[in-house]
């Protein structure tokens, strides 16, 4: 299940983000460890036009953290994306957030293409990433800077076949 992030929710963000180098890795340089609750309400009133979710197991119990970020182009961008209860990290909720985060999108902005940046050694979530169907495009997107280091920042696609 999928929720609107409420600001009575960032208690569940700050147990999740327990470094500094975790923050960088799901949210780039918008943010700076520790995290507060004032940047998220500061990121929140700049950018109106974006969604913030947490996502609920079956149990309704929360484990993630992300976004969906409209754009010119009309594909919606999938973005801060974290599986932050630790404990349930590898056990496939990734790609369950994943899709769910898909068809909201898919509802908010009536298309069936999205798409989402990521570091390259972020193994792990291009793993979840590949495993829901989002594809690489070949040349390098941008390159993030942080503290004197260089991270290369790659687009996926993500498009739904049509049934025909």
């Amino acid at each position: 299940m999928l929720k609107p992030y409420k600001s009575s929710d960032f208690k569940l963000l700050e147990n999740w983000v327990t470094d500094a180098e975790l923050l960088l890795q799901f949210s780039g340089t918008d943010f700076s460890y520790p995290l507060t609750e004032q940047q998220i309400q500061d990121y929140q009133d700049t950018y109106p036009d974006r969604h913030l979710y947490i996502g609920y197991t079956l149990e309704k119990l929360p484990f993630a953290f992300g976004e969906i970020i409209p754009q010119e182009s009309g594909y919606p961008r999938l973005a801060r994306i974290l599986v932050g209860e630790p404990a349930l990290r590898g056990q496939g909720l990734g790609r369950y957030f994943i899709q769910m985060l898909l068809e909201e999108s898919k509802r908010l902005y009536n298309t069936s293409i999205f798409e989402l940046f990521t570091w390259v050694k972020n193994y792990a979530a291009i793993r979840c990433y590949e495993s829901v169907g989002f594809k690489f495009l070949t040349e390098k997107s941008k390159t993030m800077v942080h503290k004197g280091i260089s991270y290369d920042i790659h687009k996926m696609v993500f498009k739904y076949e049509s049934a025909e």
